[in-house]
């Protein structure tokens, strides 16, 4: 039976990131400092914006350890992007009324201890009650990512979607590797909508009534580091046992802002299982460590500790560090299902996985995000296969975007590397589109 209608096809990959670039021009320059004149917590926020820096040394030996008859946070995963999660989230515990915001913590650089030790980050502050957090899941190097030129991973997506973006300050960059950007307040102004008709139309940006506010952490993984197969699994692992230690760091780290900050339900994500290709496994066993530090650490942490009580003067490995006291609910947002799927496996037991009223599976358009890609569950060989095609995709996207011939070049030659690890039959399917 024929088509009632003709089919539409998409536009080629080139102008559709012109077309996300041209709007996210205007957004930055025009939309938002509309919405920041009738918003005024907003501004508030984005002025309030400070770039925490955790000491690798005093990180860890100054934060509290939690205690034993706090209740363990409830661990979730949902198949949606970042603010879907977060918006269920503030539904449940509606935000607070706007807290004052202290000219001082727009410094830079501030010490954990010091802001630990203020009345205004206490964890108990009843204005941080019910605070909402994000992770921005964010460039080392410019904020915002790609926003300007139309990439589509969850960073531009958030800035797309937000007022984010002018609260990440130039001279916070090159971020440092135990360093997070907290910006309170921002402000969602745009829906998940993002076609063409809609963006024409600006029906994607939320009425008055329907605009929230949440607060976000911007902090970044390290950049395609040397992975390899794990020869038991299959799956894909570091090299290097100091990246797996860095990744580490990098979770303790965004979970004190949270316990600094007085965070309580925050949304986290396969953090740089995308474009930044880092393994799926790798990462969901590290949140797990972090999270759930009593039933992961083995007999080699519980040695360091030696006995009992609390403080820790070893390395950031040799203290277990808790977030119960502080951190009530940790929801992991992953917008492919795959991906979920494999993040899920490796994470094992204590994530419950959960239906999100209204979301839907699959990728943006250009999949290139860093919480987007795909994995599969249970077949480690399915899930190493599915990962390396989401990394040859983003690859594909960044070639077809590249105007710089050696550039293009030295893409093209990652991508016959990934393209070579894949299996005859998949590796066949992929000679056309690359």
């Amino acid at each position: 039976m024929g088509r009632l209608q003709p089919s539409r096809g998409l536009p080629p990959a080139g102008f559709r990131r012109a077309a996300r670039a041209k709007k996210a021009k205007a957004t930055i320059n025009q939309l938002i400092p509309s919405l920041l004149s009738t918003h005024p917590r907003a501004r508030r926020g984005i002025d309030a914006a400070e770039l925490i820096v955790f000491d690798q040394e005093t990180g860890t030996s100054k934060t509290n350890i939690s205690q034993t008859n706090s209740p363990s946070p409830r661990i979730t995963l949902v198949v949606a992007d970042t603010l879907a999660a977060a918006r269920a989230l503030t539904i449940e515990t509606p935000n607070p009324e706007p807290k004052p915001t202290n000219p001082t913590d727009t410094t830079t650089n501030n010490k954990p201890t010091q802001e630990s030790s203020s009345p205004s980050s206490s964890p108990f502050d009843p204005h941080h009650a019910h605070h909402v957090a994000i992770l921005n899941m964010a460039s080392p190097l410019t904020p915002g990512g790609g926003f300007l030129n139309g990439a589509t991973s969850q960073e531009e997506s958030l800035c797309m979607r937000t007022t984010l973006l002018p609260s990440l300050r130039d001279h916070y960059y090159r971020l440092p590797d135990l360093g997070a950007i907290y910006t309170p307040d921002v402000l969602v102004f745009r829906s998940e909508d993002d076609t063409a008709a809609a963006a024409a139309a600006a029906v994607d940006v939320l009425d008055k009534k329907d605009r929230w506010f949440v607060d976000c952490v911007s902090a970044a993984m390290p950049r395609n580091p040397d992975t390899e197969a794990d020869p038991s699994s299959g799956r894909r692992r570091y090299v290097r046992d100091k990246d797996r230690q860095l990744v580490l760091d990098k979770m303790k780290m965004v979970m004190r802002v949270c316990r600094v900050k007085g965070v309580r339900r925050v949304v986290l994500g396969a953090w740089g299982c995308g474009a930044y290709g880092n393994p799926v496994g790798e990462v969901a066993a590290a949140w797990r460590k972090v999270l759930l530090p009593r039933t992961t650490d083995g007999g080699k942490g519980k040695k360091k500790k030696g006995g009992g009580g609390g403080g820790g003067g070893g390395g950031s490995g040799a203290v277990k560090e808790d977030w119960r006291d502080v951190v009530e609910e940790v929801v992991f947002a992953v917008k492919d299902a795959g991906m979920a799927d494999a993040f899920a496996a490796a994470f094992g037991e204590g994530l419950v996985r959960e239906e999100l009223a209204g979301s839907h599976g699959g990728e943006d358009e250009g999949g290139d995000g860093e919480e987007e890609g795909g994995d599969q569950e249970d077949d480690p060989g399915q899930a190493d296969r599915a990962e390396l095609r989401a990394r040859i995709h983003e690859l594909e996207v960044r070639i077809q975007a590249s105007t710089n011939p050696q550039l293009k070049q030295g893409l093209l030659s990652i991508l016959a590397s990934l393209v070579n690890q894949l299996p005859a039959d998949e590796d066949s399917d992929l000679s056309g589109e690359v």
